[in-house]
């Protein structure tokens, strides 16, 4: 595998409040590692910058911290916050919670994607067992004018941005992308995709996907 970066910035969106877990869940560890830590190290094999999003100083130790200037609209406050800050060409979205996602899975996919804008992409997103996950997002840096205006006319829901985005630019701008296509073991199982892609939100769900994680041998 190359060494080579991509043009891209990889954001880790950290802003969420972690209300079921009862604890932040950025410091949370996960078999032994920060979740952010965790996110941010796969980001850096790939991506030209890594920055964190979200309005979390302590979390500088990690990487760059980007400040949300929006607050309670969710993640799209994230996402605009990183658009604005991207010095690179994308700008790529990933959340905190979702600590087994593989590596070489994002690495394709956003290799991909890269590949595709000369065929006019400027954005993405990943479709897992049938289940749109917006939140794993990639956008060229331009795309920062049609977030910020749809964000102002009350949009809050990140796949319809991402198709307001596709309407803006031309349809067939989006590429929503099935993330099995991308694993490095061929026809992944469902169950492999759902805790892949499954954000650890509770204690619970924390214990299962660190016993899952020892099984599976990630």
């Amino acid at each position: 595998m190359s060494d080579t970066k991509l043009p891209v910035h990889g954001f880790v969106l950290a802003g969420g409040k972690s209300s079921r877990m009862g604890q932040d869940k950025a410091l949370l560890t996960f078999c032994g590692r920060p979740m952010i830590e965790i996110a941010v190290e796969k980001l850096r094999e790939f991506c030209a910058e890594v920055s964190i999003v979200g309005n979390r100083e302590d979390l500088q130790v990690f990487a760059p911290v980007v400040r949300e200037e929006r607050l309670n609209v969710g993640p799209v406050a994230g996402v605009e916050a990183g658009l604005l800050a991207a010095t690179q060409p994308w700008a790529m979205f990933v959340p905190v919670d979702v600590p087994l996602v593989p590596l070489e899975l994002l690495r394709a996919w956003v290799a991909a994607v890269v590949e595709q804008q000369s065929a006019g992409c400027v954005a993405s997103y990943l479709l897992v067992n049938k289940q749109r996950q917006p939140a794993f997002c990639l956008m060229r840096r331009e795309c920062f004018g049609s977030v910020t205006r749809a964000v102002e006319r009350g949009e809050r829901r990140l796949d319809d941005i991402l198709m307001i985005i596709d309407n803006d630019e031309e349809v067939g701008s989006l590429w929503v992308c099935d993330a099995a296509k991308f694993a490095l073991k061929s026809s992944p199982s469902y169950l492999d995709l759902e805790y892949w892609f499954s954000n650890v939100n509770t204690p619970q769900e924390l214990v299962e996907a660190e016993a899952w994680a020892v099984a599976s041998k990630v």
